[in-house]
């Protein structure tokens, strides 16, 4: 953590944290309101998020408060907008967590092949086989891991831009996400390309990799194999940040966009398993968000604590 002497933030800070109400997202939540922060804890389930903001309450954690909202659903995310205007009239950050993973487990695969699950899912054998990959949950993955985010971010940087400390977006990444996970070298090079990137690209590759899911032919195409709808979120959102970061870099006061890669942590999207913890990962997401502002860049992807490739 910081040296307070050099702190940027102070008891006027707001926070929103999208899937706020369990695992790395709950663990930011009470690391960004152990600083005195008024946080935003959002969720979906209106009940699940209630029963998290009671448990941050009983924790001696004051200053949070709970909002529901659905990032796939414009209609949520505006109103969700609206409130924070009349309530808070600004956002100093936002960290983008919620996600899905898209994918099912073959599980008469595994049992027929007296594989653990773990072997399945973490092994570095590039293969399909054992995962079932539907065109209603990919489509379900994108439109919350990479459409959901960029809803919010839309909707909020009117509220970010007003922020006369600057502002700060995560976009909670993955090294999933990174390009070399793509099996097309032409995909590779046109999302890496910073200059020629728009919304539309974005878009296009995520409209093509469905339609091949649609059609049952994606293991055909370029597509990842593994966990290919999380995937293919993650390379899109990892884009949109470098985009939007290109965009904003001229904005004063500041917004600093960046992709934070937790790491492998133990959540119900890793089935539990990982090698470090919820708290682990969220200080890794929280200490990007709270460098200084003459130390943060804009527009990076970091691995846990270091600067990493796209």
């Amino acid at each position: 953590m910081m040296n307070a002497n050099r702190s940027w933030w102070n008891e006027e800070t707001v926070a929103v944290i999208t899937g706020g109400n369990k695992g790395i997202g709950f663990e930011v939540c009470k690391q960004f309101a152990n600083l005195g922060f008024r946080v935003i804890l959002t969720a979906r389930d209106a009940d699940r998020g209630q029963k998290a903001l009671v448990a941050l309450r009983n924790e001696g954690f004051q200053t949070v408060s709970f909002h529901q909202l659905d990032v796939s659903n414009k209609a949520s995310v505006a109103d969700f907008a609206s409130w924070i205007s009349q309530e808070h009239g600004h956002v100093d950050i936002l960290v983008n967590n919620a996600g899905t993973n898209g994918v099912y487990v073959d599980e008469l695969y595994v049992k027929e092949n007296n594989m653990k699950l773990e072997d399945l899912l973490w092994s570095e054998q590039q293969s399909s086989k054992g995962f079932i990959v539907e065109y209603e949950s990919a489509k379900a993955c994108m439109e919350t891991n990479y459409y959901g985010a960029k809803h919010v971010i839309r909707a909020l940087l009117p509220l970010l831009r007003s922020s006369s400390r600057g502002a700060r977006i995560i976009n909670v990444g993955s090294l999933f996400g990174q390009l070399h996970n793509l099996r097309s070298s032409k995909l590779q090079q046109e999302l890496a390309d910073v200059d020629h990137l728009s919304d539309a690209l974005i878009d296009q590759v995520l409209e093509m990799y469905l339609n091949d899911v649609k059609q049952k032919i994606w293991e055909d195409k370029g597509w990842p194999l593994k966990f290919p709808s999380y995937k293919m979120s993650k390379i899109a959102l990892h884009a949109y940040t470098r985009l939007l970061a290109t965009q904003l870099e001229k904005d004063v006061p500041k917004v600093f966009v960046n992709c934070v890669h937790p790491g492998f942590v133990r959540t119900d999207i890793t089935s539990g398993m990982g090698n470090i913890s919820a708290q682990e990962g969220a200080e890794n997401i929280v200490r990007v968000a709270l460098l200084p502002p003459n130390e943060c860049p804009s527009g990076q992807l970091f691995l846990e604590k270091k600067v990493g490739q796209f």
